[in-house]
């Protein structure tokens, strides 16, 4: 009896530590990120990040998005106003003492202070004079991720490489059918873009591009940004980006104008869009242009089309919705 009480102990056992095995055995996890000088790294999570840093606007709100407000320990550097549907989140992070910094990046002993068992930034934030490079983080124990698109870090930036961003967020802190759903929604509308599109007799030509001192930066299609107009179903009229005068544009002749702006303090989104869009349509050079000819300009807040998160999606479809919606 004795020894097959012995016996049933040791299976019971047995059983335990399986199923404690099979309960992590999500973990470990690795992802291929990069540091700030734009090299790949892989870092290993050994369990779900349970006090994250967040750098910027853009890695708050996805983690805000995607339910993970529990895990937030800092947040920092706004860009503009959070998202409408995530301002109550935010608002209880701001009560709870985590609004790290407004503008800019918090100080590093801040953030060690904290003891963040990952740090989520954009390349920026892991520079030097900053937060310091990644490979000093992971030796403490400090998981490290940098959006892809954020400051030019991957090679290829487009829509693709931002759900690529979402998936390594799934992974680490296992929550893949979340976010594989997001992922699958995604590619479903851009494979309707492309069948609408498709139809046409040709995709109209379209440039995104950014004012400034009476002259306009157009965004390259090998931007994040100016992929998105590719994504949203135009033929990009300026591949290679770069500065124009109101003379390039009447040579380019597109017949889509997209406009960035930045939100502007005490001013609110309708008037900044007018501004923007009134930088094109009332410059008595532009008027025969197709799109000012047509009424074919649009204003877009330069966070929705920048550096990656939870915007990129909505963005897209916004823009396709403008260019060929009833």
């Amino acid at each position: 009896m004795k020894k097959l009480i012995v016996a049933l102990s040791l299976a019971l056992a047995l059983c335990l530590c399986a199923f404690a095995v099979a309960e992590d055995s999500h973990y470990p996890v690795t992802i291929s990120s990069y540091n700030y000088a734009k090299e790949p790294v892989e870092v290993t999570f050994d369990h779900r990040p349970e006090k994250v840093v967040c750098t910027n606007q853009t890695q708050t709100e996805m983690l805000l998005y995607l339910g993970l407000d529990d895990v937030i320990a800092g947040t920092a550097y706004l860009d503009g106003t959070i998202r409408e549907d995530l301002l109550p989140q935010y608002e209880a992070l701001v009560e709870a003492g985590k609004e790290l910094t407004v503008k800019g990046y918090p100080s590093k002993e801040v953030v060690l202070a904290l003891e963040p068992d990952f740090i989520f930034g954009w390349r920026s934030a892991f520079a030097e004079d900053s937060l310091g490079d990644v490979a000093e983080w992971n030796e403490r124990g400090t998981g490290t991720m940098i959006l892809r698109c954020s400051n030019n870090t991957a090679e290829v930036r487009d829509l693709e490489a931002v759900l690529a961003d979402f998936a390594d967020i799934g992974a680490i802190f296992d929550i893949e059918e979340v976010t594989d759903a997001y992922i699958a929604d995604a590619r479903a509308m851009l494979e309707e873009i492309k069948a609408k599109v498709s139809s046409l007799e040709k995709p109209l030509t379209a440039i995104i591009v950014e004012p400034y001192d009476g002259t306009f930066y157009c965004w390259g299609s090998d931007t994040l940004t100016g992929s998105l107009v590719v994504s949203a179903g135009a033929e990009y009229a300026l591949p290679e980006g770069g500065d124009l005068s109101v003379e390039d544009i009447v040579n380019l002749n597109p017949e889509v104008i997209i406009v960035d702006y930045m939100d502007e303090e005490g001013v609110s989104a309708e008037e900044n869009q007018a501004k923007a869009i009134a930088t094109v349509m009332e410059n008595a050079t532009l008027a025969e242009v197709p799109a000012v000819v047509n009424g074919k300009v649009m204003a877009v807040n330069l966070t929705d089309v920048y550096g990656g998160g939870i915007r990129m999606v909505p963005s897209v479809k916004a823009m396709f919705d403008f260019m060929y919606g009833e």
